[in-house]
């Protein structure tokens, strides 16, 4: 039987300039298409704080469809936070 792992993680951290900037925008798309066709992918998944509303609304864009929430998963400024 041959199994292999087909997904992977998207993962970022942006000052206050870079959110939402057009250029981070196509930096993540270029990364999805590097990713899918690099290593034969099925999945990548992203999970940003759920308070960070525009965060979320680019990774839609991008094609990101919500599943669910993963509570109290990270720590962000010393706050325990939901992505």
């Amino acid at each position: 039987m041959e199994s292999r792992l087909a997904s992977a993680s998207l993962g970022y951290c942006l000052t206050e300039a870079g959110v939402g900037a057009a250029d981070t925008r196509r930096r993540r798309r270029e990364f999805l298409r590097w990713a899918f066709g690099t290593f034969d992918l099925n999945r990548v998944q992203a999970e940003p704080d759920t308070r960070n509303v525009a965060s979320a609304r680019v990774l839609e864009k991008l094609g990101f469809v919500r599943e669910g929430t993963l509570r109290e998963d990270c720590v962000v400024n010393g706050d325990v936070s939901d992505s």
